[in-house]
């Protein structure tokens, strides 16, 4: 397999890709734009390997997020762990791994508010920190003197910030796409660093009762809630309800789109019993949306 094909991974940046119909959904950052041009000025000079696309990767990689369906795949996460698959988690899931006696090989970090820094205390020896350029520095500074850390650009090329980068790697950076939440932009990077084979872990894009997190999140305990129901195309009678946050439901369409765009270049296996396992699961689309 070539290196062309690790480099083809296009995150599905194309605004006119439609993975669900009759609902147009928008990402809208958490932080200004002048914020994020400072904290891109800041990192880059920070003197970090960047990401870059390597050749095809044979080991299988376990992504794990934040979603409630944690409690109930744990002991399928721990079998694979032990037959050889390598840990990567994203923002909060860190802390999960450590309580439950897991050890990342990598923490992906993409969030410019600078209470993200908790995301990568404490240090894990031999652990890949990986973090967006838009991070705050209070989250650089954090990691300072580790020897593993890499910088990665979720920066489009038509986008204002890119001149930032243009100017300071003359023009040699890579974009990782893949849609506005952590999860789906690790996939890409992942991809691009040459995995091509995925289970993840707590990405249900749902609540579960009255949990949007294994874990306590206070920034999300006032999310508005949808209820949504998808069904599969030929069997509307196995129609089932989720109830999701707005960010739950960009979640699921990011990562609608990377796999509709790049779904022949990776094997994903969603665990759980969440809206994305389900709609793979059962090749499923949305029928309806309400507020709940």
């Amino acid at each position: 397999m070539s290196d062309v094909l690790v480099q083809e991974v296009s995150g599905a940046t194309d605004d006119t890709l439609k993975v669900i119909e009759g609902v147009e959904l928008t990402g809208r950052i958490n932080t200004s734009e002048e914020q994020i041009a400072a904290n891109i000025a800041s990192a880059i000079r920070r003197g970090h390997p960047q990401l870059r696309p390597q050749d095809v990767q044979t080991d299988r990689i376990c992504l794990v997020g934040g979603g409630p369906s944690l409690a109930d795949t744990e002991s399928e996460l721990v079998e694979l762990l032990r037959d050889g698959a390598k840990l990567v988690t994203v923002n909060g899931a860190y802390h999960w791994a450590l309580a439950h006696n897991l050890h990342p090989k990598t923490q992906v970090v993409m969030d410019a508010r600078p209470e993200n820094a908790r995301f990568v205390e404490p240090a894990v020896p031999g652990c890949n920190y990986l973090l967006a350029s838009q991070c705050h520095p209070a989250t650089w500074d954090a990691v300072e003197g580790r020897e593993r850390v890499f910088i990665m650009h979720t920066v489009r090329r038509d986008e204002s910030h890119a001149a930032l980068l243009d100017d300071y790697y003359l023009k040699q950076w890579q974009t990782v796409n893949g849609g506005s939440t952590v999860t789906s932009r690790a996939l890409v990077a992942l991809r691009l660093m040459g995995y091509l084979r995925f289970d993840l872990f707590g990405v249900d894009c749902c609540w579960t009762g009255d949990q949007h997190h294994a874990y306590p999140q206070p920034e999300n305990e006032q999310d508005r809630r949808y209820r949504v129901r998808v069904a599969p195309s030929d069997a509307p009678d196995y129609a089932r309800e989720f109830h999701c946050s707005a960010w739950h439901l960009k979640q699921y369409e990011d990562f609608l789109k990377v796999i509709k765009a790049n779904g022949s270049q990776f094997l994903l296996h969603v665990h759980g019993d969440g809206l994305l396992a389900y709609t793979i699961r059962t090749n499923a689309a949305l029928v309806d949306q309400t507020e709940a």
